[in-house]
């Protein structure tokens, strides 16, 4: 079974480098087969969606990024015995490196603590050789000692139990939560689901975004994920009076259903429309076998994970683990950048169009 470790990072990093002396393991090395770093993924209970090879393709093809994933091994030649899942993000004036794109999380997967650490040892040995000016893990559960790295908690995951019963879950869920689905049902919000509706989510994701301030990841960015997670990746959509109003980007992987991006718009926020696509999410994940609806990442104290918390999940915190080789640490919250703060006024006020075509380039820098 793997260490409950858990971190985010991104390196450029030769096999041969890498690799320990035969007969000094553990070695670690650049991953060279997408089906054996799968496999052995497939096989720890902690294993995310974010675990697999799947991010690696996404990271290369949508932004063109490096994305080099370790493993760890007994010496060259032998099986896996730990997977660390890297990014570098390729920043102005700071790069860094990190476990995963945007909201990625999960355990380190390590058979043993010794593997663990090879696997932080590597990736921190890229900051120190200049690669990249921080290294960035968000990690469930502890990380083993690494000299400089420290932790910072800033975001959170909620996850909730579905159980096995739609009707059970039902009376689970408080009060004022089934008046409102219900309500969003007698407004005339239906649910719908697949694939071919990537065009009507991303439009209004789109819209969301742009009334936040923040940047889109950009329409090929979702296409190559949904491409990369195949059968595992789907979208929900609610639509009122035929017009697509909220709607998802969901992924399964190991008995959980995961809701990486999901987005209503605000005329639609008087409907209860986030209320009945949460729940129309769950519904669909009890109806093929799951049991875990992961809300995904939020920052603590936001509204978003009020609204998560509203559901009585379980928050389990989304440990930060910076490595800066000495360097000062950087800001993770966006509220304690004042570059973040400045970006977000600027965004508001450009074009629809011109944020559109923006977006995708700044989210290399940010993910």
């Amino acid at each position: 079974m793997a260490t409950a470790f858990a971190l985010d990072f991104a390196p450029d990093l030769s096999a041969a480098a890498l690799e320990a002396p035969a007969g000094d393991p553990p070695t670690v090395a650049l991953a060279d087969s997408a089906s054996a770093w799968d496999d052995y993924v497939s096989r720890q209970p902690g294993a995310t969606l974010y675990h697999l090879f799947a991010w690696k393709t996404v990271a290369e093809r949508a932004y063109g990024m490096r994305a080099p994933f370790l493993v760890a091994r007994d010496g060259p030649g032998q099986p896996i015995r730990g997977a660390l899942p890297l990014v570098r993000v390729p920043r102005p004036f700071a790069p860094y490196l990190t476990s995963g794109l945007f909201g990625s999380y999960g355990p380190l997967l390590a058979d043993e603590d010794r593997h663990a650490r090879a696997l932080i040892a590597a990736a921190a040995s890229c900051i120190d050789d200049g690669d990249a000016a921080f290294l960035h893990l968000k990690l469930l559960g502890g990380a083993p000692e690494h000299p400089g790295l420290s932790r910072h908690d800033v975001w959170v995951t909620a996850q909730l139990d579905l159980g096995t019963d739609p009707d059970a879950l039902w009376s689970r869920l408080r009060s004022h939560m089934r008046t409102k689905i219900r309500q969003a049902e007698r407004a005339g919000l239906v649910a719908e689901h697949g694939t071919e509706g990537l065009d009507a989510f991303y439009e209004v994701l789109s819209e969301n975004m742009a009334r936040k301030g923040a940047p889109i990841y950009g329409r090929r960015f979702m296409q190559v994920l949904l491409d990369a997670l195949g059968p595992r990746g789907d979208i929900v959509l609610l639509r009122h009076e035929g017009r697509v109003v909220s709607g998802a980007l969901v992924a399964r992987f190991n008995r959980t259903m995961l809701v990486p991006f999901a987005s209503s718009r605000a005329s639609a926020f008087r409907l209860h429309a986030n209320n009945l696509l949460y729940w129309a999410i769950a519904k669909r994940a009890l109806g093929l076998g799951l049991r875990t609806l992961d809300f995904g990442s939020s920052l603590r104290g936001s509204t978003g994970l009020a609204f998560k918390e509203s559901w009585k999940p379980r928050v389990e915190p989304i440990g930060s683990y910076v490595y800066s080789g000495g360097s000062a640490a950087p800001a993770l919250a966006p509220a304690d950048s004042a570059l973040a703060r400045i970006a977000v006024k600027i965004w508001g006020h450009l074009p629809g169009p011109a944020a559109q075509a923006l977006g995708p380039q700044v989210c290399r820098w940010i993910a």
